[in-house]
């Protein structure tokens, strides 16, 4: 039975907002820790300055305070960039993780959808094979089995007798001459699925076409 895969257009969506959440949160934290590492040491340099009484006219005291400064700032960002670094690596690994526990359910629900569709097609060949009585059993069955995934979101797309045809949710396979609306269904011959919008089988259907004169 051919089926239509689903679209994986919600799968990119959520990487796309868990990366976007993962990088505003890192950006978030270095911008905050990097906020500290140098306020921290301006402080420590201003502390340093006042300790030793440093002499603003003195140009080889003034430059070894700078340099000394400079060599602070850059030791914090260095360690500030190994922590993006290490952190980074761990938020990677949780969205590398996230990606393939969501495969693994879309994987689980694609195999109940299809799984759900073979059972409905089981029921429906045998309606047309049995005897009146337990036709009307297995009609009860997939009467209840139809109620319990429509519950679930898996909707059965069953097209009535002079139904306007509807490229989205109907295939026409065969046309018979018939005093119907041109292009009508007739009857269908296979039933569709969907769940909302997204059509997993096209129901098929017989169209009418105009009589021979």
């Amino acid at each position: 039975m051919n089926t239509k895969k689903p679209s994986d257009k919600n799968s990119r969506n959520i990487d796309e907002i868990i990366q976007q959440s993962v990088n505003n949160t890192l950006q978030k934290f270095i911008d905050e820790h990097l906020k500290n590492s140098i306020e921290n040491s301006i402080v420590e340099t201003l502390n340093n300055y006042i300790a030793t009484s440093i002499d603003i006219e003195d140009p080889k005291q003034v430059i070894r305070m700078y340099y000394k400064n400079t060599v602070a700032i850059q030791e914090n960002s260095t360690a500030v960039q190994e922590l993006h670094d290490k952190v980074k690596q761990y938020l990677d690994k949780i969205l590398i993780e996230q990606r393939q526990k969501e495969g693994e359910f879309q994987r689980k629900i694609q195999a109940w959808e299809q799984s759900a569709i073979d059972f409905f097609g089981l029921l429906e060949r045998a309606i047309d094979c049995e005897n009146d009585e337990n036709r009307q059993l297995i009609e009860k069955i997939l009467s209840e089995f139809e109620r319990t995934v429509f519950n679930l979101g898996l909707e059965r797309i069953i097209p009535q007798y002079d139904e306007s045809l509807n490229e989205k949710f109907h295939e026409a396979v065969e046309e018979e001459e018939s005093d119907i609306v041109l292009g009508n269904i007739l009857r269908c011959t296979e039933c569709g699925y969907r769940i909302g919008e997204n059509v997993f089988q096209k129901a098929k259907v017989v169209v009418a076409k105009g009589r021979i004169k």
